[in-house]
């Protein structure tokens, strides 16, 4: 699922009044063609398969143009052939886990991206919220930038949208500094193995004095870049004017059977 923006709102005729751009590719347990084919990385999966697919969903989804249509800020692209609502008597059996990757440096972008899952899974909380943010260079700013987005992240757990928080990638003093400050306190840090052969040893030490999991992950850094996002609408229409928009976030869920361990689905 993804968020995208464009401060220039220059589009073709159809979309000549929005600004922002959802689109969920759905479960992607059910395309045919990720059943035929194992992709690199999960940024292919979101690139290559979710926004691509864009190009038929284009089709389907926008009407004629009306003359006096009302203006549209937002315009939602999903596939319905590949949407999977939870039924009520099935939720108390699944788990599901969400990882929102915050492209902008808005806070406000996982209140948006998380309550834009649970519409489209037909649920009012999930079990998991991990946050991942992209480089900043200076450790300062770095950790400014975590709190502000740590503290939109409290915020659903004290709603009950949410039951775990966790965070990915915080190198050991990171992860430290982090759980000292938080009110509510991080449960999971994932840790991405290309970056080490195996955990590093002070996180993992650090870590088991706090009851903090620490899981592993294979998600590149940048999940979705501004060229590659421009190229990509780009051909969903050919007339669109893609310059000015920019990916806001993207995010992956899992929705597991309890106990099982079973990928009922996943976008």
């Amino acid at each position: 699922m993804n968020g995208f923006e464009n401060g220039d709102a220059t589009l073709s005729e159809d979309l000549d009044n929005a600004n922002r751009i959802l689109i969920h590719g759905g479960n992607i347990s059910n395309w045919s063609r990720t059943k035929r084919k194992t992709t690199a990385d999960s940024s292919d999966e979101v690139s290559s398969e979710t926004l691509v697919r864009a190009q038929d969903i284009h089709r389907a989804t926008i009407p004629p143009p009306l003359p006096h249509r009302v203006s549209v800020k937002t315009v939602r692209f999903v596939n319905d052939c590949f949407m999977e609502k939870i039924k009520l008597d099935e939720r108390m059996h699944l788990k599901i886990s969400a990882k929102i990757f915050a492209i902008s440096l808005n806070p406000a972008v996982v209140r948006d991206s998380l309550f834009r899952a649970m519409l489209e899974l037909g649920v009012d909380s999930i079990e998991t919220l991990i946050l991942t943010l992209p480089d900043i260079q200076d450790p300062e700013q770095h950790f400014t930038t975590i709190k502000s987005f740590w503290q939109e992240m409290e915020q659903l757990y004290d709603s009950g949208y949410v039951q775990t928080l966790g965070v990915c990638d915080l190198d050991k003093p990171t992860l430290e500094k982090l759980y000292d400050w938080a009110r509510i306190k991080p449960e999971i840090d994932q840790v991405n193995l290309a970056s080490c052969c195996v955990m590093p040893k002070a996180s993992s030490t650090y870590s088991k004095t706090r009851d903090i999991q620490l899981l592993t992950h294979a998600d590149p850094r940048e999940m979705l870049s501004e060229e590659r996002l421009q190229q990509v609408l780009g051909v969903v229409s050919e007339e669109m004017n893609v310059a000015g928009w920019r990916p806001s976030w993207v995010m992956r869920y899992s929705v597991l059977v309890k106990c099982r361990g079973v990928i009922k689905s996943k976008a």
